[in-house]
């Protein structure tokens, strides 16, 4: 059966257990091919289970090398460790127009990341969207306790369903599987339903028959004015980074694999002895290895049959594919020797089409990180007295990209005295946090006993403190 917005609305409203129990067994039904597509990209990723690795041998005698060339992992890693070298969160200095309430919320929000390992959470959650092409945050509070915790969700595990006239989540099933510790042929599916305001756990008795868990408190409140469960987005088509120059790899692998059983099924070159007939044998082998002379008629003769093999045409190959997957998955083969003098403009062309992909990503990322940071900060002034405003959050995708610091060093230089310290300072590569930056400057100045001051004529003086005579 086809479940649609409208039909899963209706079962809802009707809350009937067996009504429910079919929903349920429907939608995981219905996405196991989306399961399955997920769990065989990350198993690419892996290196788990990849194509050639299945590839069938013509005759049992032969030579059937599988070599599997990990470039999926080299692409999603590349991106991750380009863009997700370090994604962070601050504050706004400017819409607190010097308020003390500016260092407050800022300790709030460091707090938060500090105790959530955000940086490192978001970097997995790239890894995890670059894969397969999504990923997915739960937020959560544990009984008893009066702070909100994150965690990364398996992807193929996530079933996100909206309602498309308002392109907003009607529910979202996070579900797994457990086994009967008693029976462990037997698996149970675990299903927990999320909508804006209630969390409910269901388990089947192990073929899909669903029923409220009481285990599990059956209906919780889950605190959130909103779905706990935020979908992050590789690009809007969901796409693996690596996933449209599969095929290629695939070729790559094949055409490497049988290169290496061909040079290995037979030596390269075999030796012929004309004229010695039948005389081969292991008394003639004997006497060759010990004098190093054929005994042959005088019409004999000793030479090689050579193999030949067709290496530049392989190799020709093998680098247009390999060009074409970097290419085409808009990344960067750094096993290629860019040159030691290599300037940073010459990075930024080689890197462009890594940025391209990596700013489309930043984009979705930005719009999920705000919707999580909605969640929170409402759930931080409902709960905790804590009264931040989300649009005052800056999101900082920090690029781990080869620096020319002179040149920044005379930039920031000619920057200062033309715009704001936050707009020159956030322009450049080595300064992480401008606000953080323009503190530790202002308090180095105020410890600074001797520090220069202009006087009416701007011919600098020196400024005595009050405390020295």
């Amino acid at each position: 059966m086809i479940q649609t917005t409208e039909t899963i609305t209706a079962t809802i409203r009707a809350d009937k257990e067996g009504s429910i129990s079919e929903l349920l067994a429907d939608l995981l039904h219905g996405h196991k091919k989306t399961a399955e597509h997920q769990r065989q990209l990350w198993n690419r990723y892996m290196l788990k289970d990849v194509p050639i690795m299945n590839r069938k041998q013509v005759a049992y005698e032969k030579v059937n090398r599988k070599i599997a060339n990990d470039f999926y992992g080299d692409i999603v890693d590349t991106k991750v460790g380009y863009m997700g070298n370090e994604v962070s969160v601050s504050l706004d200095r400017g819409s607190y127009e010097g308020s003390g309430q500016f260092d407050i919320d800022r300790g709030v929000v460091h707090e938060f990341s500090t105790f959530n390992s955000t940086e490192d959470l978001n970097s997995d959650l790239l890894r995890d969207a670059a894969t397969v092409g999504i990923g997915y945050r739960l937020l959560y509070v544990r009984d008893g306790q009066n702070e909100v915790r994150m965690k990364n969700l398996v992807p193929w595990e996530v079933i996100y369903i909206y309602d498309q006239s308002i392109d907003e989540p009607q529910l979202v099933l996070r579900y797994y599987e457990l086994e009967d510790t008693a029976d462990y042929s037997v698996t149970y599916t675990v299903v927990e339903w999320y909508d804006d305001r209630e969390v409910r756990y269901y388990i089947d008795d192990g073929n899909y028959n669903f029923r409220l868990d009481p285990a599990r408190g059956e209906v919780q409140s889950h605190l959130f004015t909103g779905v706990p469960i935020i979908p992050f987005l590789n690009n809007r088509d969901m796409l693996a980074e690596p996933e449209k120059v599969t095929g290629l790899i695939d070729a790559y692998d094949a055409i490497l694999s049988s290169t290496a059983s061909e040079f290995e099924q037979l030596r390269m070159a075999y030796m012929y002895a004309k004229g010695a007939g039948l005389q081969v044998d292991k008394e003639f082998i004997n006497n060759l290895e010990q004098t190093g002379v054929f005994a042959l008629p005088e019409d004999g003769d000793v030479g090689f049959i050579s193999k030949e093999v067709a290496a530049e045409a392989v190799k020709l190959i093998l680098d247009e594919i390999r060009k074409n997957i970097y290419q085409f998955a808009k990344s960067i083969d750094m096993s290629k020797d860019f040159g030691g003098d290599m300037r940073v403009i010459g990075w930024q062309v080689a890197l462009l089409n890594l940025e391209n992909s990596s700013k489309i990503t930043e984009r979705k990322f930005q719009k999920s990180l705000s919707r999580q940071y909605d969640l929170i900060t409402n759930y931080w002034s409902r709960f905790k007295g804590v009264n931040i405003d989300p649009s005052n959050l800056e999101f900082v995708f920090t690029r781990n990209f080869p620096r020319d610091l002179y040149s920044e060093a005379q930039t920031l230089e000619i920057l200062t005295s033309q715009v704001s310290k936050k707009t020159a300072f956030g322009l450049m590569s080595f300064i992480d946090d401008p606000d953080a930056e323009i503190d530790r400057l202002d308090e180095e100045q105020v410890d600074d006993p001797f520090r220069m001051v202009p006087d009416a004529n701007t011919r600098p003086t020196y400024e005595q403190p009050q405390d020295m005579e």
